[in-house]
């Protein structure tokens, strides 16, 4: 376990420079936005720190005993939803802090803000390329303890470079550096609500995407060729009947027509010889699943890569794939 927490922490210390300048911006602004010594600044970071490990426990563990890492899909709407929550948090402490310089009254809930160690775990929860690596680490080791081992080195590693922000202390004595920073907090804060945003919606759009494997058996395939290349088609035919349950049927034509084609579009795959293919073809058969490939393309090559990958499409679309030369 010695060495596992060595490595996380060299990990940390190579990338740390990524964290420090994707982490600074946001704890800057955040620490010199109202008047701190020098002393309660040091706090702060630690404060931040300790946030930023209970996340990082919190995900090498999972990963670790997962044993797998945490689907694209999750990861973008998690670090949507971090980014969202990062941006009220900032915003709120932005108000927060300018009604208590004014010595007005500030609502209870927002006190929440003056705790620096959810700035620390919403800023953890946040999948940048440090973190990943460190992810992907605990995925290879297995295992609760070695994931949490990993991060924990990881931790100590990253937080060194964040050390020396406690200095920003000594320039909170000045008021125009705290009014900067509460601006510099709101413009922070509204690109990570538009990130967020962008992330949110990408990860509701991937859940609406559908996972195509061409080669399944509920699957019926036809092979559209040129006569210059039935021989081919043929062989391709005679490949994929080892594949699908029905073999499949070897369609000549001397060109290709797609509106006279009348299948099911969601239960057939389509295989067309590069010969017969127009770039004009792509409209029409937008909803089919198909596959164009050359004449002479190695056919355990093609059959292989269709096997061994499967492929995301919107809904209402079909799987195209196109191989060259």
């Amino acid at each position: 376990m010695l060495k596992t927490l060595i490595e996380g922490f060299l990990l940390g210390i190579s990338t740390g420079t990524v964290c420090l300048l994707t982490c600074t911006p946001i704890y800057l602004p955040y620490l010199i936005s109202e008047q701190r010594s020098l002393k309660n600044s040091f706090y702060k970071v630690m404060e931040i720190s300790a946030g930023r490990f209970i996340a990082y426990l919190a995900f090498g563990a999972a990963a670790g005993w997962l044993g797998s890492l945490v689907p694209q899909q999750q990861r973008t709407l998690f670090t949507g939803i971090s980014y969202i929550l990062l941006s009220i948090f900032l915003i709120v402490n932005a108000y927060r802090t300018h009604r208590a310089e004014k010595q007005c009254r500030v609502p209870g809930w927002m006190k929440l803000t003056h705790s620096a160690f959810l700035l620390g775990i919403f800023t953890g929860v946040n999948f940048c390329p440090s973190f990943l690596i460190a992810l992907t680490k605990s995925v290879d080791l297995g295992g609760a303890l070695g994931g949490t081992m990993l991060f924990m080195g990881f931790f100590v590693g990253t937080s060194l470079y964040l050390l020396p922000l406690a200095l920003s202390g000594l320039l909170t004595f000045l008021k125009s550096v705290k009014n900067i920073a509460r601006i510099a907090t709101l413009l922070i804060a509204v690109w990570f609500i538009w990130q967020g945003a962008v992330n949110i919606h990408k990860a509701w759009q991937d859940s609406k995407a559908i996972i195509i494997s061409p080669l399944e058996a509920r699957y019926t395939a036809f092979v559209f060729t040129s006569p210059q290349d039935s021989t081919y088609a043929r062989a391709l035919s005679d490949s994929l009947a080892l594949i699908y349950p029905e073999e499949p049927r070897v369609i000549v034509y001397s060109e290709l027509n797609p509106e006279q084609m009348y299948f099911d579009p969601d239960y057939t795959v389509l295989y067309i010889t590069a010969s017969l293919w127009k770039a004009e073809f792509a409209q029409d058969l937008d909803r089919n699943h198909y596959v164009v490939i050359p004449s002479g393309f190695p056919i355990p090559q093609a059959i292989n890569f269709l096997n061994t990958y499967s492929f995301k499409v919107a809904e209402g679309k079909g799987f195209h794939w196109q191989f060259k030369d």
